[in-house]
């Protein structure tokens, strides 16, 4: 069927002829006939490998495939494989991928010398492109020299740097005089400029003068401005200090000297503490938080215990009672990568129900009972992460605004 040299061949037993192993499957599609008598062919009981042919075959002697080319091998079919492989004659393609075929002896010098694919240094800056991108990289390269645009003495200059030969270098570019911002607008070539501020240095002085008289003015004024500013800007920090203490929706509460707590709680010598009251709004409920470092009740010894509680507050007649918002405990984990923080929180939705009024009614005395959660953390947490860092813990509580009446 190919024409060619058997290639593990195979016989059909009802004729004797044989054909190729790759060469059997065309024969199959085309009819299943034997290509030389047309003998029907039963792929399953009639074609088999002809082993004893196929040893036969090695031994055929041939020339090598390249003998056109010069090469001079001649040998049995059985070595002309590994022949092949070390053959200096053979075609090879451009491992570079530049899609040229040559033959072996060829390749060293390709590579070396012809391939546009081949990596050289640009003569310049050095740095290692491809043969067939070093049009394109001289192009945009900083230590290729160009000519100078004016034409000046330098010759070529690198083009990084050409930039700055202009602005302070070429004695042919155009440049004003160095007092223009005084007021001279005279404007020549570089080279002949010494001339011009060496024949009028009283003029130039005088504008010198002037300028420096009103920049001492104009800075006088921005001193003063700046004082203004300033002074404002404090005022305005104390300000807005104020009312984030007083008047912000949540606390944030900063609690030093951690281990200290903990131990005077644990030996009960201060088993509570307490924030500083803050207010829900600028108008709103005024609240207070405490805290049991060593834990209270059922979470005694093993949690930290927190609780909030209502205080009698000056704008108490305005506001909605019982109270109904819901709260928010957030342990905050000070880990230096915000995005990797985990905080612990702890929601309370009162219960707005007659045996509650104690927690969540009018204040009558100073301060209503506390309500809380004494299992808000496991100590034994406390202790991981960042929750603790330079003895300093924090604590956020957070009043949900939502439907609270703002005056």
């Amino acid at each position: 069927m190919c024409w060619e040299v058997l290639k593990n061949p195979v016989i059909f037993e009802a004729c004797g002829h044989r054909c190729c192993a790759s060469c059997l499957p065309d024969i199959m599609r085309s009819g299943a006939k034997c290509p030389v008598d047309q003998m029907p062919i039963n792929r399953e009981k009639e074609v088999s490998v002809d082993k004893e042919f196929m040893k036969e075959l090695e031994l055929l002697e041939l020339k090598c495939s390249f003998v056109e080319r010069g090469c001079t091998w001649l040998g049995q079919m059985k070595d002309l494989k590994v022949h092949l492989e070390d053959c200096r004659y053979a075609t090879l393609v451009c491992p570079k991928r530049c899609g040229l075929e040559l033959e072996k002896s060829q390749l060293r010098a390709h590579l070396h010398d012809e391939c546009p694919r081949r990596e050289i240094r640009c003569d310049f800056c050095s740095i290692p492109i491809l043969y067939e991108q070093e049009a394109k990289h001289l192009q945009v390269c900083g230590k290729f020299l160009i000519p100078c645009p004016n034409g000046c003495k330098k010759g070529e200059v690198p083009r990084e740097e050409i930039a700055e030969h202009l602005e302070n270098k070429c004695p042919k570019q155009e440049v004003p005089c160095p007092f223009q911002e005084a007021g001279c607008d005279f404007v020549s070539k570089r080279k002949h400029m010494h001339k011009h501020i060496k024949e009028d240095p009283i003029q130039h002085l005088g504008m010198a003068c002037d300028i420096i008289i009103n920049h001492s003015k104009q800075l006088e004024e921005n001193e003063k401005t700046i004082q203004k500013h300033t002074t404002k800007l404090q005022g305005m920090d104390k300000r807005v200090d104020a009312l984030e203490k007083l008047y912000g929706c949540q606390l944030v509460w900063k609690i030093e000297k951690w281990n200290e707590k903990v131990e005077d709680a644990k030996l009960g010598k201060k088993p509570t503490i307490f924030s500083p009251p803050f207010l829900t709004s600028r108008h709103g409920y005024k609240m207070a938080m405490s805290l049991c470092p060593y834990g209270d009740g059922r979470g005694r010894y093993k949690f930290l215990s927190i609780f909030i509680c209502i205080c009698r507050g000056e704008y108490d007649a305005l506001l909605t009672w019982p109270f109904c918002h819901q709260i928010s405990f957030t342990l905050i984990d000070q880990c230096q990568d915000p995005a990797a923080r985990r905080n612990i929180t702890y929601t309370i939705k009162p219960n707005v129900i007659r045996d509650n009024k104690a927690f969540l009614g009018r204040p009558v005395g100073e301060r209503n009972a506390s309500f809380g959660a004494q299992k808000f953390v496991e100590l034994e947490v406390v202790k991981t992460l960042d929750y603790v860092r330079d003895d300093c813990l924090f604590l956020k509580c957070t009043i949900d605004s939502e439907d609270m009446i703002l005056l």
